[in-house]
Order: C-alpha cells, then structure tokens, then sequence
C-alpha cells in the first residue's frame, strides 16, 4: 500500500451535543470528504472510504452462512451510514452511533492505516492501558 494511503495517530477532539465534531484533514485526504462510518468492536467507530467499504461488502456478501457472517452484517453493515464533512471540516455523528460509542465530549480520532476510528476518550484511554508489554511483544513477534 502507497505510504499516503495510510493514516496513524491519536488526535483529540471534542463532539458537540448535536453530535458535530471536526474530522482530521491528513484522515480526510484518505478516506475524502465523504465516508462511511459504522460501529466497531470496543464501542468504537470506524470510518471507511467508499472503496474500501465496498471492498469489505463484497468479501461479507461472499462469505459462506453462518455465525460469522451474521456478526459483521449485525456489526458493520447494518449500522453504516454515509457522512459528509461540511466547509468548516465536521462531520455529524448519527445519534445511534454517538449512543453505541458513548460519545458525550472528549473524543479521539485515531488512524489505524486504513481506517480511522472514533473513540470516547475515556474508553480509549481504558483500552490501550489494558494492553500489556507481553501483549506488545506477541503482537510485534507475529510479525517476523
């Protein structure tokens, strides 16, 4: 993957009660201005292009019935929903999903090479705390 397709870092924003918070340039310039965002494992949300969206669609419509399969539709599909960044650089977070992420204020934009992930701060904070250094380095050896 062309190292311009891919994002990383953790960025603080904050959502507004209506559920408008600015979106990143450097994740906008990869996803574009107009994306899709769905709900993730860890009350995260993730947020797609519409290439690679509809590259996960095919591979989900394509996998055999069963459990798995009704997950992700359960999980991804049936959540997503378009958005579109406005001229100040935000984008409106459906109710549903800032309910299912537990976005109240402080959030996190986080760059996961193709995706970006929108995360309550406090959850965020949680889940990369429950990472242990024996995690890390398993992770890092699955590498080699």
């Amino acid at each position: 993957m062309p190292e311009e397709l891919k994002m990383s870092g953790e960025l603080p924003y904050t959502i507004d009660v209506k559920g408008r918070m600015s979106f990143p340039q450097k994740f906008r310039d990869v996803l574009g201005d107009r994306f899709i965002l769905t709900r993730g494992a860890n009350h995260r949300l993730v947020a797609y292009s519409e290439a690679k969206w509809n590259e996960l669609l095919d591979k989900i419509s394509n996998m055999r019935e069963g459990r798995d399969k009704e997950i992700l539709k359960q999980m991804y599909i049936k959540g997503a929903i378009p958005v579109e960044t406005d001229k100040l650089g935000r984008i409106l977070v459906p109710q549903a999903l800032r309910e299912y992420a537990r976005l109240l204020k402080d959030v996190y934009v986080v760059g996961a090479i193709e995706t970006a992930e929108i995360w309550d701060k406090g959850t965020y904070e949680e889940f990369t705390q429950s990472i242990s250094p024996e995690d890390i380095y398993a992770a890092l050896e699955a590498l080699e």
